[in-house]
C-alpha cells in the first residue's frame, strides 16, 4: 500500500516520501515500520506486482488523441533554417 500511495502522491523521490511524509504522520497506522533500506529491500519483491497492478490502471484507448498546436520559440532566430528537427516528416 505504501509503494501504491507513493506512485499516486506527487513526491519526486521514495526516500523523501519514506522518511518525511510516512515515517512522521503515519507510524500510529503502521506500527511495525521497517527502515528505509529494508523497505527497499522488500519492494524488489513487490515489483511485479506493482507492474500487474498499474497495467490494470492503465488507461483504455478510445481512438481519441489530442495535439497540442502552440507554437515553439526560438532563442536565435537565425537557428531556425540550421535546426530543423522535423524537416521530413510533414505530410
Amino acid at each position: 500500500m505504501i509503494v501504491i500511495a507513493f506512485h499516486q502522491s506527487g513526491y519526486r523521490d521514495f526516500k523523501t516520501y519514506y522518511i518525511y511524509f510516512i515515517y512522521r504522520y503515519f507510524t500510529n497506522k503502521f506500527p511495525k515500520l521497517v527502515s528505509y533500506t529494508r523497505m527497499l529491500r522488500l519492494m524488489q519483491s513487490v515489483l511485479i506486482l506493482l507492474c500487474s497492478y498499474f497495467t490494470h490502471c492503465q488507461a483504455r484507448l478510445t481512438g481519441i488523441a489530442l495535439v497540442d498546436s502552440s507554437t515553439l520559440q526560438v532563442y536565435y532566430n537565425l537557428h531556425i533554417l540550421r535546426y530543423q528537427v522535423f524537416k521530413g516528416t510533414e505530410k
